[in-house]
């Protein structure tokens, strides 16, 4: 493949995922990471990637890509993880849910479940609950970003602080053994912190995609999160930092 045609991939993709990494796109690619690396270099030179610890971001939207693609990428292991998280809801129970395309999954899932008072800053999610008469639905307040159809800033962080969850259903960008869950947009990321400091328990939904990488946006550490619900188990190392930190992993296979 010539050079010209690797770096049109390489963009197709960022505009897909909206990040990638430099051993993947080496490994697909049969080429050196420096080269990849070059590759990314040209790139950012370019004005089309920011170059981060292991690859590349994009710089086309604010986000790490846009809302149509996020709810195309990943769809039968976003229905798998939902429909796992389910199992660990009992009826009256009360949740924070923050945006993503995961946890709007979670939410079409729902219908098996009664008697939840849901808050959230998602109108995604307010919307398909609000079908489920048997759910009380309260929107968290604050700026309104139609990008992805939620709300975001400070405003909601003080809304969050008014209330107690059973448990925070909280979407990630990324778990890695050395920093723990993390997103690429910070907005994101701030919310999902403060849902979880205001939860007895917390439940992160991850499909495979997000393993073995991280935003630029900390969320959470391992000891803050209870369960980790995905449609594959991670790698050793970081089940191992599961394990270490009492994080049940919830998988199709097994509940460890």
């Amino acid at each position: 493949m010539k050079s010209s045609e690797r770096l049109q991939s390489i963009r197709s993709q960022l505009d897909i995922l909206g990040r990638v990494s430099v051993v993947e796109l080496a490994a697909q690619f049969q080429v050196s990471q420096e080269t990849i690396r070059r590759d990314l270099l040209k790139l950012e030179k370019n004005g089309v990637v920011r170059k981060v610890h292991g690859g590349a971001v994009t710089l086309q939207n604010k986000y790490e890509q846009s809302l149509a693609a996020r709810f195309k990428h990943d769809i039968p292991q976003k229905h798998e993880v939902a429909r796992l998280a389910t199992e660990l809801i009992p009826p009256g129970s009360t949740l924070f849910i923050d945006f993503g395309t995961t946890t709007n999954v979670f939410a079409e899932h729902m219908k098996q479940l009664s008697d939840l008072t849901v808050f959230t800053n998602s109108h995604l999610i307010a919307s398909t609950m609000s079908a489920h008469s048997n759910c009380e639905i309260f929107v968290l307040g604050g700026k309104y970003d139609h990008t992805v159809k939620a709300n975001l800033g400070p405003m909601v962080i003080d809304s969050i602080g008014q209330f107690l969850a059973d448990f925070a259903i909280i979407g990630i960008g990324g778990v890695d053994t050395k920093f723990g869950f993390s997103n690429q947009n910070i907005d994101e990321a701030t919310v999902a912190r403060a849902m979880i400091s205001r939860s007895a328990e917390t439940i992160v939904l991850a499909d495979p995609s997000k393993f073995n990488r991280h935003g630029i946006a900390h969320v959470a550490d391992f000891h803050q999160v209870d369960y980790l619900v995905s449609s594959e188990t991670p790698n050793d190392e970081i089940c191992a930092a599961l394990g270490e930190n009492n994080v049940a992993l919830m998988t199709p296979h097994k509940l460890v």
